[in-house]
């Protein structure tokens, strides 16, 4: 096959399928690695495509007027985020240090902790840090930095380094996609540092997402589903997605 020929077997194969791991298109073309990565630094070039960690999406302009705000994010399945955020909160432990990430589930799940027993709570979002100071037995630890008004996320160097600082029972992530072969993402690449301090910072590692992140794709990647301990989603996901996330080693999955 000529290399013309490959590249346009990979760009058709992209538009049909939205997403490809690297080792996919490698075996599909019967070629090497990076020969694949050769072609793909090619077409990302000219095309709408975006090289992320082992592998590449093809991407809509859609996905560019679709931005993220919390509050669009609040309404956008409501009622299945609330189910997933009451679930998160029943693991919480009397005593337990926990870091709740940005996001309407993250805001969720600190309005619905529990208000008789002693916590410490680490955040880094405006919305969350609000609710959990309203809570008489909560120890509040927030970080700061510069505020977007989207995400209502506080962002610096400093608030990063004070993440890294502190250790938790338990961290509960949000993401804005959720891929098996190529795994969790987020739409801004100032998040994926947090969250991954966030990940690394905590004895449990719990990510929370609702079924309509699953098979959703976005350009900051900032871990695997392997890298978690708990995933908690709706009942809505797929049996196809639950049979693969369940063949994963050391994984429990809850679909409320």
């Amino acid at each position: 096959m000529t290399k013309n020929a490959r590249l346009e077997k990979v760009r058709e194969y992209l538009k049909q399928n939205k997403s490809a791991t690297i080792q996919e298109l490698a075996t599909m073309l019967d070629v090497s690695h990076m020969t694949i990565r050769r072609d793909l630094a090619m077409l990302a070039q000219d095309d709408k495509l975006k090289l992320i960690h082992g592998g590449v999406i093809f991407h809509e302009e859609e996905e560019h007027k679709d931005k993220y705000t919390i509050s669009l994010a609040r309404i956008h399945m409501q009622e299945e985020k609330k189910r997933i955020a009451l679930k998160a909160v029943s693991l919480i432990e009397k005593g337990d240090i926990i870091i709740i990430d940005a996001g309407s589930t993250g805001e969720l799940i600190a309005s619905y902790l529990p208000e008789n027993i002693p916590l410490t709570v680490i955040c880094f979002a405006l919305n969350i840090a609000t609710i959990v100071a309203s809570k008489p037995n909560c120890s509040l630890i927030v970080t700061g930095g510069f505020f977007h008004h989207s995400s209502l996320v506080l962002e610096s160097t400093e608030g990063l380094n004070l993440l890294k600082q502190n250790r938790a029972n338990k961290t509960f992530i949000t993401a804005s996609g959720v891929s098996v072969n190529l795994g969790v993402t987020c739409s801004n690449f100032f998040e994926r540092t947090t969250k991954q301090a966030s990940l690394k910072a905590a004895n449990t590692k719990i990510l929370v997402a609702d079924s309509s992140k699953f098979d959703l794709i976005k350009s900051g990647h900032f871990a695997d589903l392997s890298d978690f301990d708990i995933v908690i989603t709706d009942n809505k996901v797929s049996e196809k997605i639950v049979s693969q996330i369940q063949a994963l080693e050391n994984l429990k999955l809850y679909c409320v």
